[in-house]
């Protein structure tokens, strides 16, 4: 979006100094227009500049390269069905295409439908935009927009779509999740109904078994080396970030309680969570599971990768947390990995991740009966 405001130089420092833009960035953007500034920090750079007048032009380029947050890629997962189970899938992404562009049309819409395509593996490719205001922030800074990547593509040996809404911010998937329920709900012809892969849909103890699972899921390409981070939750309404009283516990690496290898013991020797001390401990406190941190080596490339599988704000995350390659003299260098790479491997630990939470539903449901 334009920036059509003057900025003063001391708003300018300000997103210096809490790190949303780097001072090279901005030289970087200043030399193009052939202004070299001669200066090593933020407070000289800010000096330097007051006096030049900073157009609308430059302004929109010094806020399309802001870091409001400085992370790998976050990814969303939710689940879409046809409503006519004997529509095939051709049939079906073209109507749902027509229905995100019907809606994209309705007035005064906060979302933007920038992009939507369809790509070689029958999967519905779209883009959503919209402005998300950031609390705190100078007028500059007080308004983000959001883009969002969102691929809709068919789970294997079933009707139904997996949709991977991938983003920035840990939260930036809520708005268009709530768009989709809004389109399911309030349409009364839609083409989809809406499923929410979300922690309370599990039992008790399948909550714990759906971490234990994923741990435990032979991978073709992966090997689990050890876990690195787990989050309780002392109860559901908890495990979202915005709440209030949160009651929330953290198993780090740097505990020095041994807790946290106990845990890693109990999953990497096939023993189970369940059979685990602490674990049970926390099922009789009624405390819940809600995200566990994987650091997995990629058996052919030299990648080791930190993913979260989390329920964080109620739908299943999977982000990537950091990435190393190994060099040539063995040891382990952190690297980010291309965007490219990013997507291939959120898609495939997604996949894993709902395969796990599908089957514990299937389980459910026969014990239900058997009860």
């Amino acid at each position: 979006m334009a920036i059509q405001q003057f900025v003063s130089s001391e708003d300018l420092k300000k997103l210096v100094d809490d790190k949303i833009i780097s001072t090279n960035n901005i030289k970087h953007i200043l030399k193009k227009r052939g202004i070299f500034p001669v200066c090593n920090n933020s407070k000289n750079l800010s000096e330097q500049i007051y006096y030049l007048f900073l157009g609308s032009g430059f302004m929109t380029q010094i806020h399309q390269i802001m870091n409001f947050e400085q992370n790998n890629l976050k990814s969303t997962v939710v689940i879409i069905s046809p409503r006519d189970t004997n529509i095939d899938e051709n049939n079906f992404l073209s109507e749902l295409s027509d229905e995100f562009y019907t809606h994209a049309k309705i007035p005064n819409s906060p979302y933007r439908l920038s992009n939507i395509c369809h790509d070689d593996n029958n999967c519905l490719l779209l883009q959503y935009s919209y402005n998300k205001p950031q609390k705190g922030r100078i007028s500059l800074a007080d308004n983000k927009e959001i883009t969002l990547h969102i691929k809709i593509s068919p789970i294997t040996n079933e009707k139904k779509f997996k949709v991977n809404i991938r983003h920035e911010g840990i939260s930036d998937s809520k708005p268009f999740i709530d768009l989709l329920s809004n389109m399911s709900i309030l349409s009364g012809d839609s083409v989809f109904s809406l499923t929410r892969v979300t922690v309370s849909s599990l039992l008790k103890t399948h909550k714990v078994d759906f971490f234990d699972n994923f741990a435990s899921y032979p991978h073709t390409d992966w090997s689990l080396k050890n876990i690195t981070n787990v989050t309780l939750n002392k109860d559901e309404i908890t495990i979202d970030d915005d709440c209030e009283n949160d009651e929330t516990e953290q198993l780090t690496e740097n505990e020095p309680s041994g807790t946290l290898s106990g845990i890693n013991s109990a999953v990497l020797s096939g023993d189970g969570l369940r059979n685990n001390d602490f674990v049970k401990d926390c099922m009789e406190q009624n405390f819940i599971f809600s995200s566990m941190r994987y650091k997995l080596s990629h058996k052919k490339h030299p990648i080791t990768i930190e993913i979260d599988v989390t329920f964080k704000h109620k739908d299943l995350k999977v982000i990537i947390v950091k990435t190393w390659r190994t060099e040539e003299d063995g040891v382990d260098y952190i690297s980010p990995l291309s965007l490219v790479e990013q997507e291939q491997y959120i898609d495939y630990f997604q996949n894993v991740a709902y395969s796990v939470y599908s089957n514990l539903i299937k389980e459910q449901k026969k014990e239900l009966q058997k009860s």
